[in-house]
């Protein structure tokens, strides 16, 4: 009687060989190493989210020639609070800041900028990704938002996914 162990076996051992052998090259190093990220900007449209639990965004980008030409964020919840339906700061602030947060990236041509716009968003916006935020005297609760990465994270998650139409 052949067991059903013998057959998991070939499977684990089938898998562990092909994760192994791009892992291997990937960490090679050298010019023929794996890039990242290996975003195809084909012309279309590319739909990405973020959630923590408590923080709910997502977003759209529209590439044209390796270019954004276009943005706009579908959600962006806090604790079941739609960011979007607010008239009033400081909601309405915050809101503000993630749309012109998000439109930092309109213009942005190629994956190295598209990263490197992306970084500059993040964390505590700096540069040119600070200037973009033109609404930036709304409370200190809004400061602490816009400063994290779920914009980014949501942005890196629409080209990791690939396109989402033409």
């Amino acid at each position: 009687m052949k067991s059903v162990y013998s057959g998991f076996g070939v499977l684990v051992a089938a898998l562990l060989i092909a994760t192994a052998i791009p892992m291997a090259v990937f960490a090679g190093g050298g010019a023929e190493a794996a890039q990242w990220p290996a975003w195809d900007l084909r012309d279309g449209d590319y739909r990405g989210h973020f959630d923590d639990r408590e923080h709910n965004v997502s977003v759209q980008i529209t590439i044209e020639d390796e270019e954004v030409v276009g943005v706009s964020l579908r959600w962006a919840y806090y604790r079941g609070v739609d960011y979007r339906d607010a008239d009033e700061d400081p909601l309405a602030g915050i809101y503000d800041q993630h749309v012109e947060s998000l439109e930092y990236l309109i213009g942005a041509r190629g994956v190295e900028e598209i990263v490197e716009r992306t970084i500059h968003m993040e964390g505590s916006p700096s540069g040119p990704a600070l200037e973009a935020i033109a609404t930036q005297d709304v409370d200190g609760f809004t400061a602490a938002t816009i400063r994290s990465g779920k914009i980014g994270s949501a942005v890196r998650d629409a080209f990791n996914r690939g396109r989402y139409r033409e």
